[in-house]
């Protein structure tokens, strides 16, 4: 009886075998950063049709925190390209692995924390953002463009410290990227500095042709004092109201706190930055 199965078990296991298939969203590369001097991790999903249709040239979505969201964005953009009456063009997305978010992702060196106070004896960190951006613009950015076909047109999207690199990137840097698409930014960084300077950064600049999204997790906490929303509506009712030929967008969220917002902000982001 024991031979009987043995025999059956192996006689039905190719035809198990053949109904089995991966389901791949991506792959997963690597480079070395002289500007950074470590290895730097990313992950590429390409349109359904990129190998089927070899004279279409695509947009690339940057991707920061590409470890937490690279699944969810592949997801988010395969219902927009393919449903009737899409909002986003098919595009190729680069998920931006992490090392260190303090260092990479905020523009100065800060020991205050969220409450804007600065508890004694701790030391600023943080402040590596323009050499990041260095990376993600000179270094990573040459490798996709020489690698794939892209089209010129690049989106950055970030959430958190993140958002408030893509924010920082947006002001300072506005020609690195043709839109932007910031979640739940860290504004309270460095006690607010970033917002308190938006006006200087946005003043006589042009934003022809550039798209902002802010989306912002509204719901309350008592378990601590944030300055955060405090930062973040001074620069939506008074600041970006003024630059001059922008398309900008922004949503509140009150349902959502700073770590569930992500997804659905990028959601919502996506579907008013490219909505028709």
């Amino acid at each position: 009886m024991i031979r009987i199965h043995i025999f059956l078990v192996f006689l039905l296991l190719p035809l198990t075998m053949r109904s089995q298939e991966d389901i791949c969203i991506g792959k997963k590369y690597s480079l070395y950063s002289t500007v950074l001097q470590e290895e730097r991790n990313y992950w590429i999903h390409l349109p359904d049709n990129y190998e089927g249709d070899t004279t279409q040239r695509y947009q690339v979505i940057y991707l920061l925190d590409g470890d937490s969201f690279f699944h969810s964005v592949v997801g988010i953009s395969q219902t927009f390209t393919t449903v009737k009456g899409k909002h986003l063009p098919p595009s190729i997305i680069v998920g931006v692995l992490n090392v260190d978010r303090t260092r990479d992702l905020t523009p100065t060196a800060s020991a205050a924390g969220r409450d804007g106070k600065i508890t004694p004896g701790s030391p600023p960190q943080g402040g590596g953002s323009e050499s990041f951006s260095r990376f993600l613009t000179e270094e990573l950015r040459g490798i996709i463009d020489s690698s794939y076909r892209t089209n010129g047109q690049n989106m950055l999207i970030g959430h958190s410290y993140s958002g408030l690199f893509t924010l920082n990137t947006f002001l300072r840097h506005t020609e690195l990227f043709d839109t932007y698409l910031a979640i739940d930014p860290s504004l309270w960084w460095d006690q607010g500095k970033l917002s308190q300077e938006a006006a200087s950064l946005i003043e006589g600049k042009d934003f022809a042709g550039k798209s902002l999204y802010i989306g912002v997790a509204s719901k309350k906490r008592t378990d601590r004092v944030d300055i955060h929303l405090n930062k973040v509506n001074h620069l939506l009712q008074e600041i970006l109201p003024q630059a001059e030929n922008l398309r900008f967008f922004s949503k509140s969220f009150p349902e959502e706190n700073h770590g569930t917002v992500a997804i659905p902000g990028i959601y919502d982001g996506i579907k008013q930055l490219f909505g028709k």
